[in-house]
């Protein structure tokens, strides 16, 4: 897995890892991370390097913060840099077939940036939606700052609606999009909930809820899915989209 960094501009670096494909495996998965901690700009899913897949992984660490790979001080060079990146790596790869993973805020940005780069398969798990009011809450306020400079209504307001309109303008309905949540993620009700509807246009639509004694906060949901999401990977790389509607797992569903 090679280390590399993607200079956008003088003062805007990029960085990501990339691992070759494996075999005669013509597909692209791209990985999007989520907030960690103690160091919330860290790599996710580095278990899926035994994959048959390229993949790329981009960190979100710009200025030692994430930046939901969009915006520092609402200058969105950062979202710009990000979607270089990506077409570059397709161009330079050529794959028959592209995926994008991400978890928590690395699942909005998997969303975000699979409609933007007309991704087929979209692995999205515990988005977040409205994302000018979770970066303005006190345990991530640091990184609001970054993201907005100033917080005010008017650029929260800006920011939470960045994604749902990026659905709502999406014109390619045929892509298939699996997001995995929980209703004991007490995010569900004011992040997933209330943006279900946004998805009902898209054919290929899959919702997978999980309800199990061993997810009881949001950090659990990915981690109980994995199996899942793994057998979806497994299957891309065979140019496989399974559909799965609404399924609802553990042994409380």
């Amino acid at each position: 897995m090679e280390q590399r960094i993607f200079q956008f501009r003088p003062h805007l670096a990029i960085q990501y890892q990339i691992q070759a494909p494996k075999y005669d495996c013509r597909h692209l998965l791209i990985v999007m991370s989520g907030f960690n901690i103690p160091d919330p700009t860290i790599y996710d899913f580095s278990l899926l390097a035994h994959c048959r897949s390229a993949i790329l992984w981009i960190k979100d660490d710009f200025g030692g913060l994430p930046a939901y790979y969009l915006c520092q001080n609402m200058s969105f060079e950062v979202e710009e840099g990000v979607s270089t990146l990506i077409e570059a790596v397709r161009k330079s790869i050529n794959p028959t077939h592209v995926s994008i993973l991400g978890a928590s805020k690395g699942g909005t940005a998997s969303l975000y940036f699979g409609i933007k780069h007309g991704i087929k398969n979209i692995i999205t798990s515990v988005p977040q939606f409205s994302i000018g009011r979770y970066v303005a809450s006190s345990y991530w306020e640091h990184v609001g700052k970054a993201m907005m400079g100033d917080i005010n209504e008017n650029n929260q307001y800006f920011l939470d609606n960045y994604l749902p309109y990026a659905l709502m303008q999406d014109r390619c309905l045929q892509r298939n999009i699996y997001l995995f949540t929980s209703p004991q993620d007490k995010q569900f009700l004011t992040e997933i909930e209330p943006n279900l509807n946004l998805f009902r246009q898209y054919s290929g639509f899959n919702l997978i809820e999980t309800r199990s004694p061993y997810v009881t906060e949001h950090t659990q949901v990915t981690a109980y899915n994995l199996n899942l999401i793994l057998a979806l990977i497994y299957q891309f790389e065979d140019g496989i989209s399974p559909v799965w509607g609404h399924i609802r797992n553990g042994s409380q569903s």
